[in-house]
């Protein structure tokens, strides 16, 4: 029996979408990250463009006019995007354990055991994002969106003593709604860009009792390639594609109600169902693996719009795709 929450990942890893901007400099600048845009021209020689038209004056990003003085193409300050994922990935369940506040019954359901074999859940998450770049190097953003999902466990054996239930699946259906904050710092050189991506989300799940809270944690690096406008008057078409990886730490442990759960006929009996009033499940798990690679691609089809797609692969497997308006 597994009460896993990786939906939390598929959120936080909804924050992925990574850009870059650069100017024709000798001088890195941290400029760029989590979905960002900007528009590189050419001049009439074929080369970057470096002059910084006074239209393009903002409050942010701090520091935004001195960067454009020396030649940095920055993205629009502001962005809101909408991202779907959907996540798979196996997790490890360490134990099980039943309360009762009526002390007979928690004497029975001290002994009760349950084995379980492999885990494997799934997820897909629509997230609503909203971003801005307080410093050229420095973008900070909020998320806030719904999952649903799936974890499917085997039951090798449940039991007092000796089991009488074996080999049961089990599947355990979930949703709930998340909000997180965070943060991605970005540098580069030309057209090569390293970013550095945290966030922070919480997520109430409709089978659990209080948050659950996942840290993620994604470093990148890419290349930047750069074409004539596909729409006049737009500015250059950009492709940026990278590889890097996924670092996740999450919530494993749960715990909440067992009337709010679909168990199986094997575990739910018509004997047990007077046991099962007030009972509470304590589920303590971990993921199988923290790290995962990733590979992505970003075009920016005009200043004010971009798509968005990234995969992991390698522990787990994951499909991001993200739409972004820029202003």
């Amino acid at each position: 029996m597994n009460f896993s929450n990786l939906n939390k990942v598929v959120f936080t890893a909804s924050l992925l979408a990574t850009g870059f901007s650069y100017a024709d400099s000798d001088r890195p600048l941290l400029s760029l990250s989590v979905s960002q845009s900007g528009g590189t021209a050419l001049n009439s020689e074929g080369s970057l463009d470096t002059r910084t038209p006074a239209s393009q004056s903002r409050v942010l990003p701090i520091w935004g006019d001195e960067a454009r003085a020396r030649g940095y193409d920055l993205p629009e300050p502001f962005g809101v995007g909408y991202n779907y994922m959907n996540l798979r990935q196996d997790v490890i369940v360490d134990k099980i354990g039943f309360s009762s506040n009526n002390s007979a019954i928690q004497g029975i359901l001290s002994q009760l055991l349950i084995d379980v074999g492999h885990t494997r859940s799934s997820n897909e998450s629509h997230m609503l994002k909203l971003d801005s770049w307080v410093f050229p190097f420095m973008n900070v953003y909020g998320i806030y969106g719904k999952t649903k999902g799936t974890s499917t466990a085997q039951l090798k054996s449940i039991g007092f003593g000796a089991p009488f239930a074996t080999d049961v699946p089990f599947n355990l259906d979930y949703k709930g709604k998340s909000y997180g904050a965070g943060f991605t710092l970005a540098g580069g050189y030309n057209q090569y860009f390293a970013t550095f991506d945290l966030n922070y989300t919480k997520t109430n799940l409709d089978i659990l009792d209080g948050d659950i809270k996942a840290l993620v944690i994604t470093p990148r690096v890419g290349y930047e390639f750069v074409f004539s406008p596909l729409i006049a008057g737009q500015g250059n078409t950009k492709l940026q594609v990278w590889t890097g990886a996924m670092y996740q730490d999450i919530t494993q442990r749960f715990k909440g109600d067992v009337s709010k759960l679909s168990l199986p006929g094997e575990i739910e009996k018509p004997w047990m169902k007077p046991f099962m009033n007030g009972m509470k499940f304590d589920v303590e798990q971990h993921l199988a693996h923290k790290w995962n690679n990733i590979i992505g691609a970003r075009l920016e089809v005009t200043r004010n719009f971009n798509v968005i797609t990234e995969f992991g692969f390698n522990n787990r497997n994951s499909f991001l795709v993200s739409g972004e308006f820029r202003f």
